[in-house]
């Protein structure tokens, strides 16, 4: 697949898919999250602010949240490394074209 190709796009593929698991992951287990509710969970366990439940978790929300932790770290660091890759691979492609400049 050439959308694939480019790091920026499995980056942003990548965050696009955790974010989308999280928000429905909390959005089915915790039936009285809305999907705003669900969203924000997933925010800030993500981003491991920790400002509080919307709500109180029941015991499957709890373990999902243990499995979303997991995972999301897992896949944000790796969508992290793909951002890295595509910003190394630009700035390598620059500096060979500033080094043929001066030549």
């Amino acid at each position: 697949m050439p959308f694939f190709k480019s790091p920026l796009t499995r980056a942003l593929s990548l965050l696009l898919f955790v974010l989308l698991f999280g928000v429905f992951g909390f959005y089915w287990i915790e039936t009285n999250y809305s999907l705003f509710d669900a969203l924000y969970m997933t925010v800030i366990t993500l981003s491991t602010v920790g400002y509080g439940e919307v709500g109180n978790l029941s015991d499957q929300g709890r373990t999902f949240a243990i499995l979303f932790i997991l995972i999301g770290f897992l896949i944000v660091a790796i969508a992290i490394r793909f951002i890295v890759e595509y910003l190394i691979s630009g700035w390598s492609i620059n500096a060979l074209k500033q080094k043929k400049i001066q030549k």
